[in-house]
């Protein structure tokens, strides 16, 4: 199982939003101009935009000057809190348990392995979600 590339692409789209707004003084961007810069399809960036809008990492103006801009710094932007809006919280790793354990002749041999590699599992996953706890869309960004 994978996660989709929407993680990546609202890292892109918020990238691209901030170095436009920011460091090029635009105020505001439409949804074709991101489009057009970051090759994300506007049906899917609509879609990702409404969920970065929805966990205000987005904020929008409607009219003639309107667009998107960042609703917040980029260093209030952690990739975690990107990553849980995009994603979910569904695990990354499934664990198909579902047989019989009684029907092995090494029982506890068998149970262990689950155990265990559910632990690392979880140990996995917990590992990548602190790493992205870590980092903030501001650490993206050249110095």
């Amino acid at each position: 199982m994978a996660y989709s590339f929407g993680f990546s692409q609202s890292l892109e789209i918020l990238f691209y939003i901030k170095l436009k707004t920011e460091m090029e003084e635009e105020k505001y961007l439409t949804i074709q101009q991101i489009s057009e810069k970051t090759n994300i399809p506007i049906p899917s960036l609509k879609r990702l935009v409404g969920l970065l809008k929805k966990s205000d990492f987005l904020a929008s103006k409607k009219g003639l000057n309107g667009g998107l801009a960042l609703a917040k710094s980029a260093d209030r932007i952690r990739l975690y809190d990107v990553f849980i809006a995009i994603e979910g919280t569904t695990p990354l790793f499934k664990q198909y348990d579902n047989f019989d354990v009684s029907a092995f002749k090494h029982k506890k041999e068998v149970t262990y392995m689950l155990i265990e590699s559910k632990k690392i599992f979880e140990n996995a996953e917990q590992s990548m979600l602190d790493e992205l706890k870590k980092k903030t869309l501001a650490d993206l960004f050249v110095e």
